[in-house]
């Protein structure tokens, strides 16, 4: 087994972006994110991410082993060393799973790609807005600077961001 020379890394990665999902989540009342060990089987998939967002529909078709539907979203931390030939592979799988939405993180690079699916299930990828902000589709309250993946702000400074709270 080759080391990763990038586990550190993503396990930060997978931690802060666990932290930066439930913020929001849990401020509007709108699910549960788990992280890393949920295994989600739908469409005949049965796909392992780092970090996961499931809504209350969601949350009732989820047992002890797994989650038994699609999900809104799902979130891979991989490094920049990943082929495309295996991101593209990933990206088929998701979507054949009908995840709404699948980001592709780097956390070496702290950038990530964000796809979002059209009707037939293809993925699109969405770029953030001319401020450098990206809006999610399966979170509809969440929006961030595509910054915070090399920054990592802490909590509170996203908390105050999004006008959650006041500084």
């Amino acid at each position: 087994m080759t080391p990763n020379p990038f586990a550190v890394l993503q396990a930060k990665q997978r931690a802060w972006l666990i932290a930066l999902l439930t913020a929001v989540v849990e401020a509007y009342e709108l699910g549960a994110v788990l992280g890393p060990g949920a295994v989600i089987h739908a469409n005949g998939e049965v796909l392992t991410p780092d970090v996961v967002y499931l809504s209350d529909a969601e949350r009732a078709h989820t047992k002890a082993d797994a989650v038994y539907c699609p999900v809104p979203l799902a979130i891979d931390v991989l490094h920049s060393r990943v082929p495309e030939a295996e991101r593209a592979e990933l990206r088929a799988r998701y979507a054949a799973a009908h995840v709404l939405e699948y980001w592709q993180v780097d956390a070496d690079r702290g950038r990530a790609a964000f796809y979002q699916a059209d009707a037939n299930w293809h993925y699109d990828l969405i770029p953030p807005d001319a401020k450098g902000i990206y809006h999610s589709a399966a979170i509809v309250p969440l929006a961030l600077p595509v910054i915070w993946l090399r920054r990592q702000p802490r909590l509170l400074t996203m908390l105050e961001w999004w006008g959650l709270v006041e500084k």
